[in-house]
This record gives structure tokens, C-alpha cells and sequence, in this order.
């Protein structure tokens, strides 16, 4: 059972997380495997939040989520992918209250509808949603400082970030606005998902609020980037390609005038390979980044989180 597991994460992780699995043919082996193992299980929570419309939350769903919340707290679990979490929780330093976290904030999302109301907001959904995994991917890598910690959150964070700039017609779609309200005129997610694609005024408005978005994500990418130095040389590479390659997404959202109304960004396979030499040559736009300044307003947000107290 264990191998067809790994099997079908490492096939998930190159049908649904095509950046993920580029930059995992960069990494060991066996790493490259507990990562698609828990890049799998953190999908499969995701589709199953996904379950829900405008309409509503889907009952199924939540219970879903709620039952393997009780199995994350039990630490015993009929699913057989669960079951393979625990497993690589008990080998590892993975902090199985970060996969709580995760559930928790997806619960959120498949108990109703998500309009984000500020930036302080904004940071604890993004930390909920993926600062949780990057929390997770420390215990994969075998990094345990807790400054590195913090940056491997911060990564999380602004990966998320850029999903949300990416994706905000698709999550409106969903009854979903994580881009907070005065960011983009209060707008509602029924108003985004019906009018955008035909209402120019809309697009501008909300292109102001996705630029803002891709903004706070640069903050956090540069905060993680020093990160990358705890992480064994073996492994260090492929964080750093997964890192350059997913800011990406957000440059080439830029370069649309952060306008989503011609179909999702994606990052063609030729630009991976050229940000992959340029992380082996040390000439990833990624490692030029500076901090703009304090980041402690941002992290404040965050209170006492896994990985922060």
C-alpha cells in the first residue's frame, strides 16, 4: 500500500502541481517522494473544500474535513493516505498542529463564503493555507532553526499570495474574495464572478488590488529567501527553482496588467529550465530581492501560530 501511495503522489504531483514537480526532479530521491506524499494529501484537502458553490457549503465536504481533523488530533486514521502522513509524521519532525491549522482554514472556506476584510486577515488565511505547508516541508528537509522556520512560513505565505492574485475569478466563481475589501472597492465575490470579464472598470479596479497582492507577496519571497541557506546543500536547489519559477507566475501577471480575464498564468516549460540555470548560476531575479523594511507588522499578524511561538 505504501508504494502505491508514493506512486500516486508523485502522479498527482505532476497532473495538478506542475511547478512543484519540476522543481522536485531537482531534489534527492527520497525527498522528492515524502514531498509529493505530502504535496497529495494537502490537494486532496483542498478538492475536497473545493466541493462547494455559490449556493453553498457541501455537508459531505465539511464532515469530510472534520473527520480528518479528529484523525490528525487521534493520530490513528482508516485512510490510507492519512495513514501515510502520521507515518512520515513519526519519522520525521513534522508538526502534525500545522496539518490542523490547514484543516482548520479549509474548513472555513467549505463552511461559507470567504471575503477577506484586511491585510492582517489576509496574512493568517495565506498562513493557514500554505505557511502551514511550508511549516511541514521543514520536517521533509531536515531544517529545524527556528529563524529558517520562519522563512520556510514566509515562503508558504507568499506562494499563497500568488494564488490569490492568480486566481481571484476562479475563487469568486466559489463564493471566494480573498483580496481584501477596500483593496478592491468592497467588491463582492457574485459581483467579480458575473461582471468581470465584461465590465472594464471592474478590471481595473480589481487589477489595483491583484498589483497590491503581488506586492505583499514579493515582501514575503524576500523574507524567505535567507531561508534557503538552512536548507542541506542536496535539497537547497530545488526549494530555491520551486520558489523562482512560482514568483514567476506572478511577473507574468504583471505583464498582463494583472488582468485575469485571458485565462489562467501559467509559466511555459522553457522558462523553468532558463530560472533553473539561473539558480544554478546564481542569477535568480529570486536572490536579488531585498527587503523593503521591518518586517515585524506582518509577522505580528500571525500571533502564535505553529512554528512562530
Amino acid at each position: 500500500m505504501k508504494g502505491l501511495i508514493e506512486q500516486d503522489a508523485h502522479v498527482s504531483l505532476k497532473r495538478n502541481g506542475k511547478t512543484f514537480w519540476f522543481a522536485s526532479l531537482f531534489l534527492p530521491r527520497q525527498i522528492a517522494t515524502d514531498a509529493a506524499v505530502l504535496y497529495s494529501f494537502c490537494r486532496n484537502l483542498d478538492d475536497v473544500a473545493d466541493q462547494t458553490t455559490k449556493s453553498g457549503p457541501s455537508r459531505d465536504s465539511v464532515r469530510h474535513l472534520e473527520q480528518i481533523r479528529e484523525d490528525l488530533n487521534e493520530g490513528t486514521s482508516q485512510n490510507p493516505l492519512l495513514t501515510e502522513i502520521l507515518h512520515l509524521a513519526s519519522r520525521t519532525s513534522l508538526d502534525l498542529r500545522a496539518a490542523v491549522c490547514l484543516l482548520d482554514t479549509l474548513l472555513e472556506d467549505a463552511n461559507g463564503r470567504a471575503e477577506i476584510p484586511d491585510e492582517a486577515a489576509l496574512i493568517r488565511y495565506c498562513y493557514g493555507a500554505a505557511g502551514t505547508v511550508g511549516l511541514m516541508m521543514c520536517a521533509i528537509l531536515g531544517v529545524d532553526s527556528p529563524k529558517a522556520t520562519l522563512q520556510a512560513i514566509d515562503l508558504g505565505i507568499a506562494m499563497q499570495l500568488t494564488n490569490i492574485a492568480r486566481d481571484v475569478v476562479e475563487d469568486a466563481t466559489l463564493g471566494r474574495r480573498y483580496v481584501p475589501d477596500l483593496w478592491v472597492g468592497n467588491l463582492t465575490p457574485q459581483e467579480i464572478s458575473e461582471r468581470y470579464k465584461d465590465n472594464a472598470k471592474m478590471r481595473a479596479t480589481l487589477a489595483v488590488g491583484i498589483e497590491r497582492v503581488l506586492a505583499l507577496a514579493d515582501i514575503f519571497y524576500a523574507a524567505a529567501v535567507p531561508g534557503f541557506d538552512a536548507i542541506p546543500r542536496r535539497a537547497r536547489s530545488g526549494i530555491r527553482i520551486a520558489a523562482a519559477v512560482y514568483r514567476e507566475i506572478g511577473v507574468n501577471l504583471r505583464h498582463r496588467g494583472c488582468d485575469c480575464s485571458r485565462g489562467r498564468v501559467v509559466v511555459p516549460m522553457l522558462s523553468k529550465v532558463r530560472i533553473a540555470v539561473s539558480v544554478y548560476t546564481g542569477q535568480s531575479r529570486l536572490e536579488e530581492m531585498r527587503l523593503p523594511g521591518d518586517l515585524s507588522r506582518f509577522h505580528d499578524a500571525l500571533g502564535n501560530f505553529p512554528g512562530l511561538a
